[in-house]
């Protein structure tokens, strides 16, 4: 969520020293989409996307609290709770558009919109900018016309109309990856296991 006081999160303190963080919306849209493949080793190339090549300290409790974090920014909305979440590789469900899937729409809307060149954002525009800008696109542009037709409940469409906004909703109906369930099994706890895991090798590694 955009602060208009604070600055985005953009570097973690930890025992007096700074980390960079790389929080541009096209890295963490790579961390969305990594959380929901089905790669191994999702933990250290979340680490690497974040942290890029940087020496980062042998704490599993530097990667848990810079997570929580990282996550809380990725997912904090200004109209809604996020009490409930946990962090991790878990993330918000994206129930109504898909950064991936609707990367044509979302392009295009910036462009109409705002005239903003997503391509040459890459990089430099962060995330909290990125969801703003979101968040604040007209009714008109291609993306909020997709996620309102993915909306629209057929029953309530006259006869004449139905059948081709039946089509429509086929032809933009979300490919599903992961389940709500296996999702949230990517918890608090899983991380922190799997953190711990990462710290013993990187122990034995310097040996």
């Amino acid at each position: 969520m955009l602060s208009l006081t604070g600055t985005p999160l953009s570097a973690i303190k930890f025992d007096d020293k700074i980390y960079h963080v790389n929080l541009a919306f096209d890295t963490v849209i790579k961390y969305l989409e990594l959380a929901e493949s089905d790669e191994p080793d999702q933990e250290e190339k979340a680490i690497h996307l974040f942290f890029g090549d940087q020496e980062l300290p042998l704490d599993p409790d530097f990667f848990e609290s810079s997570f929580k974090l990282i996550n809380e920014t990725i997912t904090k909305a200004p109209y809604q709770s996020n009490s409930s979440m946990n962090f991790g590789m878990q993330v918000a469900p994206q129930q109504l558009y898909s950064y991936k899937q609707d990367a044509d729409a979302i392009y295009a809307s910036f462009l109409m919109q705002y005239h903003i060149d997503l391509l040459k954002e890459r990089g430099k525009m962060h995330w909290c900018v990125f969801r703003a800008l979101f968040d604040g696109l007209k009714e008109d542009t291609p993306i909020q016309r997709i996620i309102d037709l993915r909306q629209k409940n057929l029953s309530e469409i006259p006869d004449e109309q139905r059948s081709k906004i039946a089509q429509l909703q086929q032809y933009y109906a979300l490919k599903v990856n992961k389940s709500k369930a296996e999702q949230d099994a990517l918890s608090n706890n899983a991380l922190s296991a799997a953190f711990n895991s990462l710290f013993k090798a990187a122990k034995k590694g310097g040996k």
